[in-house]
């Protein structure tokens, strides 16, 4: 995230109204650097800030954590196959969401360089957010918990063992800033990352939420088709949002890639959508959708943004008409 991202990121939240005492500002750095590597690959700065708010504090560093506790000991599961990747297609789950709160109003997917996620997302500025990513073997500490001594209470999930990560035993939920572990059936493990949930009895929710996750790699229909990509071109990022009440669209689809140095950026979305990229973007507005291709340089891997964008049939706004076959 660059200084200035970083400023407007801090400006919306410094203009929010008394918020509840669930802003965490590392969370919303990691969050910007997420968006803006998908966004234009930009270079991450580091800094630090602090705001200072109604009903906001800072928990002092210095306070003593007791040790972590002994986790919880898994049961060896029976190794079960792992669904191959499909090679059409740049957007797999390795996971999706079953059951989630009525305050989720849209389920979100990630991937690439940065790592892989599905993301059931509220809407608000303040939208409540519960992360899943999948891990071949127990996760390790999340960056923003490293050298604090986070303690694991252990939990079932359904018959499965897992435990909560904490910087305060006395509560689970980590003052808002919840982590839940478990290991799935396959022998893989899960975490979900939830913050500004609201409601009674949050643990018990995202407890249900973990116990109804459905494993298994997973294609995620996408809006479009592409006839060919140039072989040197590998996959960056991508990200399939749904915050129609910040972007103005109802969802929109970004596709990073990289080759010798240059980037495309491949957006979809309805119109009135903002492309996100390096460049000058190549667009059309055909079935409902509008389309862009951006390049950073003129040509990237033998080819024009416009070529690419001549490739490229979009579906339709009709989700049902959406494709797990990208590519080729």
């Amino acid at each position: 995230m660059t200084d200035h991202e970083l400023a407007t990121k801090l400006k919306e939240l410094a203009e929010t109204p008394a918020p509840p005492p669930r802003i965490d500002l590392d969370r919303a750095r990691r969050i910007g650097r997420r968006r803006r590597r998908v966004r234009t690959t930009v270079l991450v700065l580091g800094c630090a800030a602090v705001v200072t708010a109604g009903g906001v504090t800072a928990a002092s560093l210095s306070r003593p954590v007791p040790p972590p506790a002994t986790p919880p000991t898994a049961t060896a599961p029976t190794p079960r196959s792992v669904t191959p990747v499909p090679t059409d297609n740049p957007m797999v789950a390795k996971a999706t969401f079953g059951w989630v709160p009525e305050q989720i109003k849209g389920i979100e997917y990630a991937v690439g360089e940065h790592g892989d996620t599905a993301l059931a997302v509220g809407q608000g500025e303040l939208a409540p957010m519960i992360w899943l990513s999948v891990y071949d073997q127990d996760p390790p500490v999340p960056p923003n918990l490293r050298g604090q001594q986070p303690t694991r209470i252990p939990v079932r999930i359904g018959d499965r063992d897992g435990y909560w990560l904490t910087t305060d035993p006395d509560d689970p939920l980590n003052h808002g800033d919840a982590y839940l572990q478990w290991q799935a059936p396959d022998g893989r493990w899960a975490r979900l990352g939830a913050y500004y949930l609201t409601g009674p009895d949050l643990q018990q929710v995202l407890m249900r939420v973990a116990g109804d996750v459905r494993f298994g790699t997973r294609a995620v229909p996408l809006p479009l088709h592409i006839t060919s990509l140039p072989d040197a071109f590998r996959l960056s990022d991508g990200d399939l949002r749904r915050r129609g009440d910040r972007d103005g669209v109802p969802w929109h689809l970004v596709l990073q890639y990289k080759s010798d140095g240059g980037l495309v950026t491949i957006n979809v979305s309805p119109p009135g959508g903002v492309p996100d990229g390096l460049g000058e973007p190549q667009c059309v507005t055909k079935n409902g959708l509008k389309a862009c291709v951006s390049f950073n340089q003129p040509k990237i891997g033998g080819i024009t943004a416009k070529e690419l964008l001549s490739r490229i049939t979009v579906l339709g706004p009709d989700e049902a008409k959406w494709t797990t076959h990208v590519i080729g």
